[in-house]
């Protein structure tokens, strides 16, 4: 039966908390992640008063996430792990510096709460994301359907994510105003878009995209002309439902508001890659298709930073690290020159 909470470490995890917010500047989703491993962590060593750390804890708990199961019942991933070790030693190195504890913890103590070296290399080896190719992409933007103003709005915004790959958030929190089909370019304010770290971006459409360009540029001139929107109407209008006396509600047009949520989006993604066949790649994975597409055919560093700035990233090597990752078939190609079709393998 777990301990009921003490007092004494709630208090101690609202200051660090507080500390996190203010000083540090995280979000709110990473302070409920790091708040998640306190917890964790407090649960799992008993409740016991911090006061009295000792560096046996952080050794115990590392074994304990080695074989700690996720909710899905599976083994907790080293990136995980990896994250919430490293909670904890901030934690640590933190509480070393206050007042009641400098006796107690060392600003050493604090690096007890690391992984092996083997299981860091493996939580920081990242993955490759599955993402479409272009031609992916393309084949499944030209079979969505125009016919009415609901499915310009869906094919609209697929379209949009083919051409700058922006994130989910910002796509729901776009108004007309932040577009310029003429310049080619969306304006991320983070005073009225939800941005990654409250950042400026300016992103401006990849090339070779023509009918994507055409058909937001359509779901445009609808919105200006036909349904009378301004320019500080959401570039997406959610759906309006009118409740049927059945059962159910049915799509009847829009409302002039935002979508509350990012659900709506991703179901429009994942129907467009199906109804072509596809796997139902997410709306994450069109920044991937456009980064990995720079690093394959770029012809200058250049053009690699350009499309880095277009997704946001201070550093081009978070583009390459995380997006522009070269599977092992061109890898293979571009180390020995050789293709799969070439006779000699």
């Amino acid at each position: 039966m777990t301990k009921r909470p003490n007092e004494q470490n709630e208090r101690i995890k609202r200051q660090f908390m507080g500390f996190r917010k203010h000083s540090k500047r995280l979000s709110e989703k990473t302070l409920d992640r790091e708040l998640a491993a306190l917890e964790r962590f407090d649960v799992w060593n008993g409740r016991k008063d911090f006061a009295k750390f000792h560096v046996e804890w952080a050794m115990g708990f590392r074994a304990h996430l080695e074989q700690a199961k996720s909710a899905t019942g599976k083994p907790l991933s080293k990136s995980s792990c990896r994250a919430i070790m490293a909670t904890l030693r901030e934690f640590t190195f933190w509480l070393s510096q206050q007042e009641g504890f400098r006796r107690r913890i060392k600003m050493a103590d604090a690096d007890y709460f690391r992984l092996s070296l083997r299981d860091e290399a493996e939580a920081r080896a990242a993955p490759e994301r599955p993402a479409p190719s272009i031609s992916q992409a393309k084949r499944a933007l030209a079979l969505m359907q125009e016919d009415n103003p609901r499915a310009l709005r869906d094919k609209a915004l697929f379209a949009l994510l083919c051409l700058t790959g922006v994130r989910v958030a910002v796509l729901v929190s776009l108004k007309i105003k932040h577009v310029d089909i003429e310049e080619k370019s969306i304006k991320q304010n983070p005073r009225e878009v939800a941005t990654k770290f409250g950042k400026n971006i300016d992103t401006f459409f990849a090339k070779d995209f023509a009918d994507a360009e055409a058909v937001l540029a359509k779901w445009i001139a609808h919105l200006d002309e036909t349904a009378l929107y301004g320019p500080n109407d959401p570039l997406f209008p959610a759906t309006a439902n009118k409740p049927q006396s059945n059962m159910g509600f049915k799509a009847i047009g829009f409302e002039r508001r935002h979508w509350t949520t990012t659900e709506p989006v991703r179901k429009i993604v994942n129907a467009a890659f199906a109804n072509a066949g596809l796997q139902a790649y997410g709306t994450h994975s069109f920044r991937h298709m456009l980064a990995r597409h720079a690093a394959r055919h770029g012809k200058s560093v250049a053009e690699l930073v350009a499309t880095s700035q277009n997704l946001g990233h201070s550093d081009v090597l978070t583009t390459l690290r995380r997006y522009g990752q070269i599977n092992r078939d061109d890898q293979r190609r571009l180390i020995t020159g050789q293709t799969s079709d070439d006779p000699d393998e």
